[in-house]
């Protein structure tokens, strides 16, 4: 358990209002099961729960199996695939409990972790996150370049986001609210889960067998939302840039000088071209990287200008209002 961040005070309420926030692509196999497991367990936590499941353009029958099951259950169905992030954020907008809970609808969440979520809750946390205890079902790679993120994360951004920490956790009501206010449209949504801040604290859990289907995330969609928290959290690769590019101009000038000096002295023979050559690739290379940086800034900003809504909604079901 991580340690948290301020004094909580404790709650008087016992048994809140539950809202568990599903994002779900082709979930189909499984969704149905999950649901009534989800349904029965939260049943057993409160007599006032709804379960809101988000279909993140599935191209199979998720949404067909969620509107078949009984209980409080609501559906929206996306127009196409936009992503997990803005997924949960369509579902925060939504969400209408005391407390938000965040479940992915494979089954890899344990369902007694809510429990320990509602008991910290009540202690008066704003926020609590699940941390995976360990990631033996991701490859040795994928460990590695996850746990480099997070130390490059921790020291270019001004927020602390915890390791191994997901999008598994409980949010108060006053944080879903503080979640909605933010206008950006690329969401990284660890960081915006730090950057709101409140009272929060971390709870160990272990990861379990998926039911159905394969990780929707591989390795393009992880790098591009690795990209998307250090654009949007830190402005470090730019001032970085500047220091390396005065640095080279620097080394430009003193070679210069040692070129003069030499012509001077000893002539200016032919011989030199070699190194010409790979000056002048080294200061092409070097420039070609610093513009990828500042087109992959401007890009998000072209993005953010743009203004066009993080999600569309295709149907509801379940809803009092369409």
């Amino acid at each position: 358990m991580t340690s948290p961040t301020a004094v909580p005070t404790p709650r008087p309420t016992t048994r809140p209002w539950i809202t568990c926030v599903v994002p779900a692509y082709n979930e189909a196999e499984s969704i149905a099961e999950f649901l009534r497991a989800l349904c029965q367990h939260l049943a057993g936590l409160s007599e006032r729960f709804e379960v809101l499941v988000i279909d993140d353009g599935s191209s199979d029958a998720t949404s067909q199996q969620v509107m078949a099951q009984p209980g409080p259950i609501r559906l929206l169905t996306l127009s196409r695939n936009f992503g997990k992030e803005a997924a949960i954020s369509a579902g925060l907008e939504e969400a209408d409990g005391e407390v938000v809970v965040i479940i992915d609808a494979d089954f890899q969440h344990p369902f007694p972790v809510i429990d320990e979520f509602i008991v910290h809750w009540q202690l008066g946390y704003d926020m609590v996150y699940a941390v995976r205890r360990e990631r033996n079902t991701d490859g040795r790679l994928r460990r590695q370049l996850s746990h480099l993120f997070y130390q490059i994360m921790s020291r270019m951004s001004s927020i602390s986001i915890p390791e191994d920490a997901g999008d598994f956790r409980l949010l108060d009501r006053q944080v879903v609210h503080a979640l909605r206010c933010l206008p950006e449209s690329n969401r990284f949504m660890k960081g915006l889960y730090s950057w709101v801040g409140f009272r929060s604290i971390g709870i160990a859990f272990t990861i379990e067998e998926r039911r159905s289907s394969s990780s929707k995330f591989n390795f393009l969609k992880l790098l591009d939302l690795a990209t998307t928290g250090l654009t949007s959290f830190s402005n470090l690769p730019l001032r970085l840039w500047v220091g390396v590019g005065s640095l080279i101009s620097m080394l430009a000038i003193f070679y210069a000088i040692y070129i003069l000096v030499e012509t001077l002295i000893f002539g200016n023979p032919l011989a030199g071209w070699a190194t010409l050559v790979v000056a002048v690739t080294f200061l092409g290379g070097v420039q070609l990287l610093s513009i990828g940086i500042l087109g992959e800034y401007l890009a998000r900003i072209f993005n953010e200008v743009k203004r066009r809504p993080n999600y569309l909604v295709a149907a509801k079901h379940g809803f009092t209002k369409p």
